[in-house]
C-alpha cells in the first residue's frame, strides 16, 4: 500500500432497499423462482457447500444468466455492481480494487480462477480492467470480508473466485464474436469459446479460452509523478492485448485444472517509466514509451480419498508461475518476457482430513501445507536485483521462501442454528500470522442472520522484502486485517429477498511505501485503516421480469492514516462513500432488454498541487492532503439481447455503457502524484453468439 493519510467521525447508518438480481445459479429457465436460486449451494465461505443462507461469511453470487442479461464485459463491471467495491487508479490503466473503504489493491484481495490463485505473486497487484473478460466466467463467488483462516495470504478483505465452464456441466458450449467502439473512436474486439463435455468412462472435460484487443480511453492522461512532469496520454497509447486459457479434466477420481492467462498493455506507465522496449511482448509497437506485461500460467490437482466410513483425505498439488511488471530502467529479467519486475513461481502441497459424520449435520477439516516461493530479478547491468536489508551492498539474483501452515476448521449445524469456528496458522522467514475465524448463523422460515468475526493477515512478498527497488525501515512485519459483520435477511416472497449488512474492519501494520525528495521508495510497517459501513440489497424475480438494487455506504472509523484521507479527514481519498446500483430486466418473447445504472456521490480527489509538492526537496510527504471534491455521477448501461435471430441458431447482444457520462475518472485513493485516470468512456459492444 502507498502511504497516504488519516480520519475519523461516526457514520450515520444510513438504510435502503430497492430492486436486485444477483442469483445464484447457473444457467437460468423463465420457471425458476428467486427462492430456489438462493437455495444453491456455495463452496467459497468453507470449501464445504453450503446454502448462502448458512455460509459463515457475507457471500455474493453472479451467474452466467446475470451476466448475459446486464451485458457485463469483464470483472471490473462484474465487481462494481455488488455493493461494497470500489476502484482506484495506482498508474495508466492499472486499475485496482478498493472494499468497504479499504484500499486492497496491494496484497489485500485475494483474485482465483477455479480455485487457482492469480494474483501476482510479485505484490498482489491485479489490474481489475481489460484483465478478464466476462464471456469466459461462468459464475463468480465473492466473500465480502477477511478470509485468510481459509486461503491464507492476499485474503485479508475479500476473496474472488471466477470459475470458468465445468467438466460436469451438460450444457454443450458457446462462441461469441465481439466487436466495440469508443463512442466512435478506437475500435476493438475479440472471440471467446466455452465447451464441455462428458464421456461413458467418467472423463469429463472443459475449456474456456478467448483473445481481445480492447481500446482503454480517448480521453488524454497527464501524470505528474516523475518531477511534476506531465506525459500526455493519447488514446493510441493504453490498447490491451490479452489471451486465456483455462480447462479442467476429471478422471480417475482426480481434477486437473489447467490456466494461462497473458495480458500486455501499451503507453505510459506509472508515470514514465523509459525502460528499453520489450520485444517480446505481443502487440507492443517500435518506439512505445512504456509497456506493461503480466502471464500467469498453473496447473493444480485436486485427488480424495475415502480412509474409513465418513473420513477423507482430500490432497492437492500446485504449481503457479507468475511472470510480467512494467518496463523500468531499475531492472529488467531476460526471459519468456522481459519486465522490470520478476519470474515468480510457486510450488504447494496441501493434505487435509475431512470428517462428515452420517449422523449429524458436521464437518471437520484438520490440515495443512508447504509451498515454496521464488524470485528471479537482475537489473540492467546483469546483477542481482535483490539485497539484504541488513546490506544493502550483498546482491542476489534469486530468493526462494519456504512456507508451511496448518489450519483447523469445524463447522455444525443445531436445528436453526449453524457454528463455524477454525484458524490457520502459517510461518515463513518473511513473517509469521494467526487468522482465527468465528461464525453463528440462524435460519428460521423467511429470516436469516450471521454474525462474522475474523482475523486476517497479508505477510511481506520476497519483492517487498528484499528488492533492490526498497530502502528499508526496519523488519518488515505482516499487516493484519480483522473485521466484525452482521447480516440480518428475510425473503418477503419466494420472488423477493433483501438483506442487510452492518460491518466495522480495520487494517493495522499496514505495510507502506512512501517516496522521497531523493527519489528512494521506503517500505516499512506504518499506518492503519478503519472504516465502518452499511450494505443493503433487494432482489426481485417474477418469470420474465425482475430486476436488483443494492447499496453500500462507508465511513472512515476511528484512528485512519491521514495518507488515505481527504483534507478535512471525513472521507476517505479517492473512494465513493455511498454507491447505488439499480438494475431490471425485460423479455418480450426472443428479445430481452435490461437497463441498470450506478449513481456515486461525490469523491475528495487530492488536487494537482498536492499531488506535485509530495516530490518537493526534503518532503517525503505533506502534513495534510490538500482535496477537491469530485461531482456525483450516475452511469447508464443499457443491454438488449434479440435470440434465435432471424430464425437461426445466432443471439445478437448490443450493449451501450455510460450512455449519460462520457468521462467518469478514477482517483487515486491515496497520497501520491498520480493523475485522475480518464476511464469508462461511452463505449458501445455487440456480441454474435452461437450455442452448441
Amino acid at each position: 500500500m502507498k502511504h497516504p493519510t488519516a480520519m475519523k467521525k461516526p457514520i450515520r447508518w444510513t438504510l435502503c432497499l430497492g430492486l436486485a438480481s444477483c442469483s445464484a445459479s447457473g444457467q437460468e429457465t423463465s420457471g425458476r423462482t428467486l427462492d430456489e436460486l438462493l437455495n444453491t449451494q456455495v463452496e467459497i465461505a468453507t470449501k464445504r457447500p453450503q446454502r448462502l443462507d448458512e455460509a459463515p461469511s457475507i457471500v455474493s453470487v453472479v451467474t452466467r444468466a446475470d451476466i448475459e442479461r446486464y451485458g457485463w464485459r469483464e470483472l471490473g463491471e462484474i465487481l462494481r455492481s455488488l455493493p461494497g467495491f470500489d476502484f482506484g487508479n495506482d498508474g495508466t490503466k492499472l486499475i485496482g480494487l478498493a472494499e468497504r473503504g479499504i484500499w486492497a489493491h496491494e496484497g489485500k484481495a485475494l483474485l482465483l480462477i477455479n480455485g487457482q490463485t492469480v494474483s501476482p505473486l510479485h505484490n498482489g497487484n491485479t489490474s481489475y480492467y481489460g484483465s478478464y473478460p466476462a464471456e469466459l466466467i461462468e459464475r463468480v463467488e465473492v466473500i465480502r470480508g477477511p478470509g485468510s483462516a481459509v486461503y491464507g495470504q492476499f485474503a485479508g478483505t475479500t476473496v474472488i473466485n471466477m470459475h470458468t465452464r465445468s467438466a460436469d456441466s451438460l450444457e454443450g458450449g458457446r462462441f461469441v464474436l465481439r466487436a466495440t467502439t469508443l463512442g466512435g473512436g478506437d475500435n476493438g474486439g475479440g472471440a471467446y469459446l466455452t465447451a464441455s463435455g462428458q464421456f461413458a468412462s467418467g472423463v469429463g472435460i472443459a475449456i474456456s479460452a478467448g483473445f481481445q484487443a480492447d481500446p482503454f480511453s480517448r480521453q488524454p492522461y497527464v501524470d505528474t509523478l516523475v518531477t511534476g512532469a506531465s506525459f500526455p496520454q493519447e488514446k493510441g497509447n493504453t490498447r490491451s492485448r490479452s489471451h486465456y486459457f483455462s480447462g479442467e479434466v476429471r478422471a480417475l477420481g482426480a481434477q486437473v485444472f489447467l490456466l494461462r492467462n497473458a495480458l500486455a498493455y501499451t503507453g505510459q506507465v506509472d508515470g514514465g517509466g523509459t525502460g528499453p522496449l520489450d520485444p517480446t511482448i505481443p502487440g507492443v509497437p517500435t518506439g512505445t514509451i512504456g509497456a506493461l506485461s503480466r502471464v500467469v500460467q498453473s496447473v493444480r490437482v485436486l485427488r480424495s480419498f475415502e480412509l474409513a466410513k465418513d473420513l477423507f483425505l482430500d490432497g492437492t498439488m500446485e504449481s503457479i508461475e507468475n511472470t510480467g511488471g512494467s518496463l523500468y530502467p531499475q531492472s529488467v529479467f531476460s526471459g519468456g518476457v522481459n519486465h522490470s519486475g520478476t519470474e515468480r513461481t510457486r510450488f504447494g502441497a496441501d493434505l487435509a482430513l475431512r470428517w462428515v459424520p452420517t449422523s449429524m449435520p458436521a464437518t471437520l477439516l484438520l490440515g495443512g501445507g508447504i509451498y515454496q516461493d521464488s524470485e528471479r530479478s537482475v537489473d540492467l547491468q546483469n546483477r542481482g536485483g535483490f539485497h539484504q536489508p541488513s546490506d544493502p551492498t550483498q546482491r542476489f539474483p534469486q530468493k526462494n521462501t519456504m512456507n508451511r501452515y496448518g489450519y483447523l476448521q469445524y463447522t455444525q449445524q443445531l436445528a436453526e442454528v449453524g457454528l463455524t469456528a477454525g484458524a490457520r496458522y502459517e510461518d515463513s522467514e518473511l513473517g509469521s500470522a494467526f487468522a482465527p475465524r468465528l461464525g453463528l448463523t440462524y435460519l428460521s422460515g423467511p429470516f436469516n442472520a450471521k454474525l462474522l468475526y475474523g482475523k486476517a493477515f497479508r505477510a511481506p512478498t520476497i519483492f517487498q522484502t528484499y528488492s533492490i527497488f526498497f530502502t528499508f525501515k526496519g523488519y518488515l512485519k505482516p499487516e493484519l486485517i480483522q473485521s466484525l459483520e452482521l447480516e440480518l435477511g428475510w425473503r418477503f416472497s419466494p420472488n423477493i429477498h433483501g438483506k442487510v449488512n452492518l460491518y466495522r474492519m480495520a487494517v493495522t501494520q499496514a505495510i507502506s511505501s512512501a517516496l522521497d525528495s531523493g527519489f528512494n521508495y521506503y517500505i516499512f510497517n506504518g499506518g492503519s485503516m478503519h472504516s465502518k459501513g452499511v450494505e443493503a440489497s433487494l432482489d426481485v424475480r417474477a418469470g420474465d421480469w425482475g430486476g436488483f438494487a443494492n447499496l453500500s455506504y462507508t465511513k472512515p472509523d476511528g484512528q485512519v492514516d491521514p495518507f488515505f484521507m481527504s483534507g478535512d479527514r471525513k472521507d476517505f481519498l479517492g473512494l465513493i462513500p455511498l454507491k447505488v446500483n439499480l438494475g431490471a430486466f425485460l423479455r418480450m418473447g426472443p428479445v430481452q432488454v435490461a437497463p441498470s445504472l450506478m449513481y456515486a456521490s461525490s469523491r475528495q480527489t487530492q488536487t494537482a498541487r498536492s499531488a506535485q509538492s509530495g516530490l518537493a526537496p526534503n518532503s517525503l510527504m505533506p502534513a495534510l492532503v490538500e482535496s477537491e471534491t469530485v461531482p456525483a455521477r450516475v452511469l447508464l448501461n443499457l443491454s438488449v439481447t434479440w435470440k434465435q435471430v432471424a430464425g437461426t441458431s445466432m443471439e445478437l447482444r448490443l450493449v451501450g455503457n455510460n450512455l449519460t457520462n462520457a468521462n467518469f475518472p478514477i482517483l487515486q485513493p491515496y497520497f501520491g502524484s498520480h493523475a485522475p485516470l480518464p476511464a469508462n468512456d461511452r463505449r458501445f459492444t455487440a456480441d454474435f453468439i452461437w450455442r452448441f
